[in-house]
């Protein structure tokens, strides 16, 4: 277990204020159009098509998705382990006084709150330590919070069958070096079987080397 607290301190670390400041232009501008080869557009519409007026986001970057995808809220709770990636999407958001939450997505939740119409869980489980089928305990731990019919979408950055250009495959060498990412084995089999061991109806989507999922 320590090990694994390890790995997601790593994962996390680098977001930092000084990070986060320039994180929309780095990932959101180009990385995810140059590397990845999937549009931050085709994020955005993912969550027009699923978000709620009562929707759960774990791990919440920098909260571009929730402000672009261009509706209110009558409830929004935001989880991260880190804080500084809290405090800027509780500020980035704070029209719909957002309620913040620290908290590990590998540990069990005890969130005290009602179920929720849509759970987005995007850009995280690259960045979690071990198998596919140890991320998606993180799945397991957020699907109590979910309302009869709600759906859980997100995306993550596949590091198994993929074709990736030279810029992506830098990034990832360099991210897995550091342990900012852990998704050199994660590919989009082993992504549909651990959702669909879970949910009645999942989609997913490829693009580039991002794969788009919704589940419910």
């Amino acid at each position: 277990m320590t090990a694994d607290l390890d790995a997601i301190a790593k994962a996390h670390a680098i977001y930092t204020p000084l990070s986060l400041s320039f994180y929309d232009v780095a990932v959101h501008g180009l990385s995810n159009r140059f590397a990845w080869k999937c549009p931050t557009s085709k994020l955005v519409e993912l969550y027009r098509r699923h978000l709620s007026g009562n929707h759960l986001e774990a791990a919440v970057g920098t909260g571009l998705f929730l402000e672009r995808a261009g509706r209110s809220f009558d409830r929004l709770v935001l989880l991260d382990i880190n804080t500084n990636c809290l405090e800027m999407a509780a500020g980035r958001l704070r029209r719909f006084l957002p309620d913040c939450r620290q908290t590990n997505l590998l540990s069990p939740l005890s969130l005290g709150l009602g179920p929720f119409d849509s759970v987005g869980l995007t850009y995280v489980l690259h960045c979690l330590p071990g198998s596919m089928s140890e991320k998606l305990v993180a799945v397991d731990h957020l699907k109590p919070s979910m309302a009869k019919g709600a759906t859980l979408f997100g995306a993550t950055i596949l590091g198994q069958d993929i074709r990736p250009n030279a810029p992506a495959r830098a990034l990832l060498r360099a991210y897995n070096r550091q342990g900012v990412f852990n998704n050199l084995e994660d590919n989009l089999g082993t992504l549909r079987e651990g959702l669909e061991s879970r949910f009645a109806q999942v989609e997913i989507a490829q693009h580039g080397l991002v794969a788009l999922f919704s589940a419910s």
